[in-house]
Order: structure tokens, then C-alpha cells, then sequence
């Protein structure tokens, strides 16, 4: 029968192999960022692809008073239409930025807590001498504080 020891010593190891599968990666490579530079880069695409996706409505619309309507290209007001259209996109776009810097926020918060636990097990096994010095992870002091791997 295994010690009490053996088996927290087993648990923790499959802890750190469920993590390292599902989000070990992905992890590593939000946390090569600092929070406002993951935010930025998150809000980057996500303001790319709503202002095409407001481009894509912004043309249906066009299409849908032309060619559905029947407008007369010349009895439409150019100034109105187009400030419509701006104040539509402008609305898309801060819109899906506020709820973008909302959502990579948390994310990001929660990859770090994930991070925060996974060091917190490696030195718990390195303490006990179950792991190397060097493991693929660095959980030393002096890079603990800067929440790295």
C-alpha cells in the first residue's frame, strides 16, 4: 500500500500533467506578455474583425437600398447616409473594444491564478526532492515574482 506521501506526491503529479494538457501551452504563451500588452494584442484582432464585420452589414445595407429598394443613386443624402454609417461603425467598434478589454481582463486574471497554482505545486514536489533542480519549469524566487515560466 502506498504512503500518504506517495499518493499527495501521485495527485500532485497528475494536477501538473491535467494542466500542462489542457492549458500549458496556450498559458505560456499569454504569459510571455505583461497584462496590458495580452490586453492590447486581444484587442487588436478583436477590434479588426468587428470593424469587418461592420463593413459586411454596412454593404448589405447599401445593397439592400439599391438594388432591393430601388433607390435613385441620386436622390440619396451622401452627408446623412455616411454619418449614419460612421456612427455605426464607431458604435460597433467601441462596443466590442469594451467588451473585449472586459473579457481578456478576466482571462487573463485566471491564467495567471492557473500559473500561480501550477508553480505552487512544482515547488511543493521539488521540496519533497521528487523533482530536479531544473524540470522545464523555473520556480525560483527571483522569477516567481514576476509570474513567469
Amino acid at each position: 500500500m502506498l504512503q500518504l506521501a506517495d499518493k499527495e506526491k501521485i495527485i500532485i503529479m497528475t494536477n501538473l500533467a491535467i494542466y500542462d494538457k489542457n492549458h500549458g501551452e496556450a498559458d505560456k504563451k499569454a504569459n510571455a506578455f505583461f497584462r496590458h500588452d495580452y490586453i492590447y494584442w486581444q484587442n487588436f484582432w478583436t477590434r479588426l474583425h468587428a470593424f469587418l464585420g461592420a463593413l459586411i452589414i454596412v454593404g448589405f445595407y447599401i445593397i439592400e437600398r439599391l438594388v432591393i429598394n430601388q433607390e435613385d443613386l441620386f436622390e440619396i443624402d451622401y452627408s446623412a447616409e455616411g454619418a449614419r454609417i460612421l456612427l455605426f461603425i464607431v458604435a460597433v467598434l467601441f462596443a466590442s473594444s469594451v467588451i473585449s478589454s472586459l473579457k481578456a481582463t478576466r482571462e487573463y486574471s485566471k491564467i495567471q491564478k492557473r500559473i500561480e497554482r501550477y508553480l505552487d505545486l512544482t515547488e511543493k514536489l521539488e521540496g519533497e526532492g521528487e523533482l530536479p533542480a531544473y524540470h522545464g519549469t523555473n520556480s525560483n524566487r527571483k522569477r516567481r515574482k514576476r509570474k513567469t515560466l
